[in-house]
Parts: structure tokens; C-alpha cells; sequence
């Protein structure tokens, strides 16, 4: 068929295949940041600031907690100072744009995805459909097309994040709460406001149903209006900034059958989207988190804050932070050595790696968090040629560290001189790379799958080096194993080393 076009149905959209763009990227850097981020105490604040109330889950709880008493103690209570006066507080007076996407890249990172609207419902560029947007309040400024400029200028592709849409439908239902008990019981917080109490105020001239929506009750199914006013949104930022990847926060296409919030009946307009979007963007790839195997070319899997236990024989993406999704106080970061392990076993397992980098409020980035983009730069520029382009191998690798399941939750996973991870390259003479992912206190590494009798490997390696050193590299060749002599001093990069294994 001609895959120029589409029609808005699974069968049609299957013709459509993940990018070889997406496949050799590998390292991808996400600005997961807004008015969220004024406030310093980490994701989801829109909601929780509101507090618990008849819509609140269980997991929420302590968080909402937390983030309620910060945001009582230090802008007021919600009917007053709530989601709203947020977004014109996040002044992003630092943001520079190019400064950053410089220092993203220099960590080897081959793409990059703006935030384009959170679950708070507040677009982050000239937007047509939303008032509340980045240059009508906060920034005064079109956060996402300087992105995109920065991005491409520096020769990354560009994408979009979307969390609008059936999160901010069961988000921002808080805002039309109120207090159980307390001082303030029974006073309605600032989601019942209409346009016409913000005379004389900072907001005079916006509605606030357009930020948080009619009022609602939890539960209540998504209307035709609410709908159609997300898919006009995620048309506007998507087409304006030709975005080459849209990340979708959902399980599958907003409001179909299976989504986080599914309208009643379920809406087929995501299918509408897709077709459009891929017409447009032939080289383009949505993602959503929950596919089926038969509809693996017609989305990208992503996999929030999981990892795979096996190799995947479909490209998809594990997204993960540094820190919190938005910048959090006092906030345990991700080290260098954690990330480039997550970043080796994820492509060894045909992953790439979306890594958010959480902003201060003002746009720039605090210390600990550029070490470590530093030093995941380091470390690529000596090792990237095993990253970078590459291609699973016939297995991700070996060893008895591993995450348990098809699918886990992440976690730090303690390494041994055992553990081995593979890629290979591209070309005439691929060569095979061997991550090793801890050092061998004895400097010998037994690998077993490139053993002879083990039927992936059918001649012992021409030549063995290690990358970063030029001192050379012993080993044997047998049926059960490869044994490797590393060379004597020190390992040449602070994290995972690699062996580059050329092949008969």
C-alpha cells in the first residue's frame, strides 16, 4: 500500500514501521519542566496542592500530604492561591535554551522532547486552543518552539510530550473540592471561578474553566467538548512544530477503549490522529503504553520508569528521571554510574533511553544534576561508538543480574563481574561489543555465550580491544566460554567498560 497515507484503523496504521531515525538514536534527553516546577516539591503538585478529597487514591496519599501543607504554608489556601496563580508565579527568567541543548547533547543524546502540556492542562507554546498558555501567563514566552529551535540547531531531532487529556479530566477534578474540615470547611477551592471574578484581578480576561475544565465529579465520563479540544491541541503543537516523536501519557490513544479516562462510548480520534500525523510525518513515531504485538509498528512502546527482562524484537522506549519528574527539593538523584547501566541494558534489549533532566523553576540546572550529565557524557564519547547506531544481538547478554519479569519496576541492580551486556554494530564488518558491567577484580571475564559449542558464535574472534585503552587484550577461545585477560592499570572509563569483539 502507499504509506504516505492512512486510514484511521489498525489495520492501515500496522503499515507504519518505528524509524531507523528512533532505532540508532539511543539516548534521548526530556525537559519534563513548568509552572509545576515554581512550587519545588516535585510532580503531580497541581492536584495534590488541593489536598485530599473524595477523588483522592490511595497511592496519592502521602504525597498529597506532603505537597498540600507546603503549598498552605507558602502561597495560601487553594480557594484563594491555587493551580492558576501557579502558572503566572513560573517566571523561567533563566531559560536559556541553547546553553542547555549544547550540554545535552555533549552527553551524546540524539534526540530531545519538550513537555508540551501536563496533566495541569497549561500548554507551553503559542497555543491556539488554550488560553492558559506559556506566552499569555507565566513566561511570556514559547517555550516549546525555543526548544525546537535549540534541538534542531544542535542537530537533535525533536519531539513532544502530551499529558493533557485523560489525566487532566481525573486530575483537576480537585480544583472543584473543598475542605471536609478545619478553618476553611466548606469553602470551594478556586476551580468554581468563573471569568467573571477576575475583574480587577491578575487573571482578568482568562476563564478559569478553560484551565481546569466544567465542574465535575470523580468519576464522571470525559465530554464530546473535552475531547475534541485535547485533539486540537495535540494537532496544534504537533503539526506547528513538525514534531519527529509525540509522546502520548497514556495507556492507549486518549479516550479510546483502554485509556487511563475512556469517553463513553470510547473515541476512535486518536486512530484520526495518527493517520494525519504519519501523512505528515512519514519518518514520525507516537508512543503510548500499552500495545498489543500486532499494532508494534503503528506506536512505539514506552515504558515509564520499567524495565524489560528480555530482549524486545520490536524498538521501543523506557522513559526515567534523574531525580523527580518535576525539580523536588532535597530529591535522591540518579548517579552516572546507575544511568549508564539503565542506558547499556536498555539498548543491549533494543531500547532507547528518554532521560527527563529536572529544571529549577528559572530554567537552569543545579550542580548535581550537570555532574551528571557530564559524566554520562564522558562515558559516551569514549564508549558511544557501542551505543550509538547499534543493533541488538542474537542475545541482550548474560550473567545473573536482572530485572525479574517481562516488565519491572526500576530499581538500582548491583552488577557483577558476571553480568555482560551485548551490541553490535552496523555495516560491511560489524563488530560485536561486550559491555562489561562491573570490573573484574582479577582482570579475566568469562563470557559463555561467545563460547564455539554454544552455537552463536562460530570461530573465535579475530581481534579483541577495549575501548578507551590501547594496551592490548588477551584471551582464549573454547567451547564453553571466551576468556578475556584485560590489561594491567586501571579501567579506562568510572563505569561499564567495553570490549569490541571482531568476528569471522
Amino acid at each position: 500500500m502507499n504509506t504516505s497515507t492512512y486510514r484511521p484503523d489498525w489495520e492501515s496504521l500496522r503499515e507504519h514501521r518505528v524509524p531507523d531515525w528512533f532505532r540508532d538514536a539511543k539516548l534521548g534527553i526530556w525537559a519534563h519542566w513548568g509552572p509545576q516546577s515554581a512550587a519545588r516539591r516535585g510532580d503531580w503538585y497541581a492536584r495534590h496542592l488541593y489536598g485530599p478529597y473524595e477523588g483522592t487514591e490511595g497511592f496519592e496519599r502521602k504525597r498529597t500530604a506532603r505537597q498540600t501543607a507546603h503549598h498552605r504554608e507558602h502561597f495560601g489556601h487553594p480557594s484563594v492561591f491555587g493551580h492558576k496563580d501557579l502558572c503566572h508565579s513560573w517566571k523561567a527568567d533563566r531559560f536559556d535554551p541553547e546553553a542547555l541543548m549544547d550540554r545535552f547533547r555533549r552527553t551524546g543524546a540524539r534526540y530531545f522532547v519538550s513537555l508540551a502540556t501536563h496533566c495541569d492542562n497549561f500548554d507551553l507554546w503559542n497555543s491556539a486552543h488554550q488560553p492558559w498558555n506559556s506566552v499569555n501567563v507565566g513566561p511570556r514566552t514559547d517555550i516549546v518552539a525555543r526548544w525546537a529551535d535549540a534541538a534542531r540547531s544542535a542537530g537533535l531531532r525533536f519531539g513532544v510530550s502530551m499529558h493533557a487529556g485523560s489525566w487532566t479530566w481525573r486530575w483537576l477534578d480537585a480544583a472543584f473540592g473543598q475542605d471536609a474540615e478545619g478553618p476553611h470547611a466548606g469553602v470551594p477551592y478556586d476551580g468554581h471561578l468563573t471569568a467573571a471574578d477576575g475583574a480587577g484581578s491578575w487573571w482578568e480576561g482568562l476563564d478559569p474553566r478553560d484551565l481546569y475544565g466544567r465542574p465535575r465529579r470523580p468519576g464522571e465520563k470525559p465530554d464530546t467538548a473535552f475531547v475534541d479540544d485535547f485533539y486540537a491541541r495535540l494537532r496544534d503543537v504537533a503539526f506547528r512544530h513538525d514534531a519527529d516523536l509525540v509522546y502520548l501519557d497514556d495507556s492507549r490513544m486518549p479516550f479510546d477503549e483502554g485509556s487511563v479516562c475512556q469517553a463513553a462510548p470510547p473515541t476512535r480520534r486518536g486512530l484520526e490522529f495518527l493517520a494525519d500525523y504519519y501523512a505528515r510525518r512519514p519518518e514520525g513515531t507516537v508512543s503510548i503504553k500499552t500495545i498489543p504485538d500486532e499494532d508494534r509498528g503503528a506506536v512505539l512502546l514506552d515504558v515509564e520508569r520499567g524495565q524489560l527482562g528480555g530482549l524486545d524484537p520490536h524498538p521501543w522506549q523506557y522513559d526515567t528521571s534523574i531525580g523527580d519528574w518535576f525539580y523536588c527539593d532535597g530529591e535522591r538523584y540518579k548517579t552516572a554510574p546507575e544511568i549508564v547501566h539503565l542506558l547499556v541494558d536498555t539498548v543491549a534489549k533494543n531500547g532507547c533511553l528518554l532521560l527527563n533532566v529536572p529544571q529549577l523553576p528559572d530554567g537552569t540546572v543545579d550542580e548535581p544534576t550537570g555532574a551528571v550529565l557530564d559524566s554520562l557524557g564522558a562515558w559516551t564519547a569514549l564508549c558511544g561508538e557501542a551505543v550509538f547506531g547499534s543493533r541488538p544481538w542474537k542475545v541482550y547478554g548474560e550473567g545473573p543480574t536482572n530485572v525479574t519479569g517481562d516488565c519491572a519496576r526500576e530499581k538500582t541492580l548491583t552488577y557483577t563481574s558476571r553480568d555482560v551486556r551485548f551490541t553490535t554494530g552496523q555495516g560491511d564488518r560489524p563488530a560485536l561489543y561486550a559491555f562489561l558491567m562491573a570490573w573484574p577484580d582479577d582482570r579475566t571475564v568469562r563470557i559463555e555465550s561467545l563460547g564455539t559449542g554454544r552455537g552463536l558464535v562460530t570461530a573465535p574472534p579475530r581481534r579483541i580491544s577495549l575501548l578507551g585503552t590501547g594496551a592490548p587484550v588477551r584471551w582464549t577461545s573454547g567451547r564453553d566460554a571466551l576468556d578475556v585477560r584485560l590489561p594491567p592499570g586501571p579501567p579506562p572509563t568510572p563505569y561499564a567498560q567495553v570490549l569490541r569483539i571482531e568476528l569471522d
